[in-house]
């Protein structure tokens, strides 16, 4: 009887894709002993949600994870290519005592990104598996007899849009003015500012020593929030009409991953250290949470209405929102419970503030301040501010209210008096008033003038008004120059 030995192997081939596929393709996280290792020996690498080790210079190395894990491992590296090589000396092949192996991805006579040739590549690696939610480089070249390797991982074009989000700014139309240098004031140099407008995909980068973008990102659609995260290494942007949240890798320059949600993301915020997302859709009765550890869908919280205005208190313990069709108030608890409560019912709300057991809104159509307890379900205070109150931040017991006719109104907490009010040099609409890390600072954005405003908190006073080429809609600050 004949034997087909190359329908054995394929089979061999299928099953081994399949078993490895079951059992690791959710296993994305390094392992510790494996982590341990790249943090002694390349103390400057980060490790991606996916698996993706990457150095500052640019050097990417994908792991593989071992089919046949050995037990016990240490995280000693017992083998390398080019032979005998220490880690921190950047081998294209690097194994560990777990079988465990990475692959620095290198460019072939072409350009193209790919890794070394498999005659150097031991065969116990070649059993292995990449992470199968891992996104290698665009346009990776895989050799023939590693194809295995890659299971249900797509490798995308290089002419794909994971690749094509990030481009350099080659408008020749500015003006003089517009293309001004700036000096920062303190605590603003070496940033950058991510710009959204109301009529456009792109979202402008731009140095906070520059008035124009020096690249754009370009989004499918409109963008209905963008939200740096994880030390300013990645952006999260939700386009309008799409159900997924882009996760932009800023290091990489391309798009990591998609998180879908199956229902249009309309608002985000983070919890205090910044590990966990609460999104609000505006079509569902949920609200998501999203680990950004991972950058994965953890749960879907079912709630009452349809949330707007979501804020989350300061000890992470509860959110408050508005329903979008009803103007009920609700609390949400984040515990194990989730418990759900009805508070009060208000009209055309522009801002939550939560703490304790009061919760604190702007009524636009009353222009005031209301303060809700949430034990009683009713309004203790009411405070007057300026016309159409569009953005208030909480900062050492005080909120800072901001109007849009232009007016930032100081209020403490601690007796219910007004510290101060600032008319702002403003000809057009204010919006949002957006933190400066670590400092006394924050920035005023106007919606209708190319500009924003660093206001002083100690000082009470605008420091700096710097123009920009972009109206803006929205701003976000990265606490680093890209």
């Amino acid at each position: 009887m004949k034997i087909n030995l190359s329908g054995i192997k394929n089979i061999i081939a299928l099953f081994l894709v399949y078993f490895l596929t079951a059992t690791s393709s959710y296993a994305t996280k390094l392992p510790d002993y494996i982590l341990n290792t790249l943090k002694s020996e390349l103390p400057k690498a980060s490790v991606r949600f996916d698996g993706l080790v990457s150095l500052p210079d640019g050097t990417v190395y994908l792991p593989v994870l071992p089919s046949n894990p050995k037990k016990n491992p240490s995280g000693k590296v017992v083998g390398t290519y080019p032979a005998n090589k220490k880690l921190s000396q950047l081998p294209e092949v690097v194994i560990f005592d777990s079988n465990f192996a990475l692959l620095k991805v290198i460019k072939d006579k072409n350009g193209r990104p790919t890794v070394t040739d498999s005659k150097n590549i031991p065969f116990i690696v070649k059993t292995g598996i990449f992470p199968q939610d891992m996104l290698v480089p665009p346009g990776l070249v895989v050799p023939e007899d590693m194809k295995i390797m890659l299971g249900d991982l797509q490798i995308a074009l290089q002419s794909s849009r994971v690749n094509d989000i990030f481009k350099e700014n080659d408008s020749k139309s500015t003006s003089a003015k517009s293309e001004q240098k700036i000096i920062p004031v303190p605590y603003m140099a070496g940033k950058t500012l991510l710009i959204s407008t109301l009529d456009s995909t792109l979202l402008n980068v731009i140095p906070s020593d520059s008035s124009t973008p020096k690249f754009s990102l370009k989004l499918e659609n409109l963008p209905k929030f963008i939200q740096p995260v994880c030390d300013d290494n990645f952006i999260l942007v939700a386009a309008a009409g799409k159900t997924y949240i882009d996760v932009a890798d800023i290091k990489q320059e391309v798009l990591a991953k998609k998180i879908d949600l199956s229902y249009q993301p309309t608002e985000i915020i983070l919890n205090k250290d910044k590990t966990k997302a609460y999104v609000a859709v505006g079509d569902d009765q949920s609200i998501f949470l999203i680990d950004l550890k991972t950058m994965s869908l953890v749960e879907k919280i079912k709630i009452k209405g349809y949330p707007k205005n979501i804020a989350i208190s300061a000890d992470d313990k509860q959110i408050a929102y508005m329903d979008k069709n009803t103007g009920d108030i609700y609390t949400l608890a984040l515990n194990e419970t989730y418990l759900n409560k009805y508070v009060y019912n208000a009209s055309n709300i522009s801002k939550i503030v939560i703490k304790g057991n009061n919760i604190y809104l702007l009524s636009r159509t009353e222009n005031e301040l209301q303060v809700i307890d949430t034990e009683i379900k009713d309004i203790i205070y009411k405070q007057p501010v300026a016309k159409k109150p569009v953005d208030m931040m909480l900062i050492d017991n005080k909120l800072y209210i901001l109007s849009a006719s232009n007016e930032l109104m100081i209020f403490n907490l601690e007796d219910y008096s007004v510290v101060s009010q600032l008319k702002l040099p403003a000809q057009g609409f204010c919006k949002k008033l957006v933190k400066v890390p670590s400092s006394n600072l924050l920035l005023i954005t106007n919606v209708s003038d190319k500009k924003y405003f660093v206001y002083d908190i100690e000082k009470n006073t605008i420091l700096q008004t710097v123009n920009t080429s972009v109206y803006i809609n929205d701003l976000q600050l990265l606490n680093k120059r890209l």
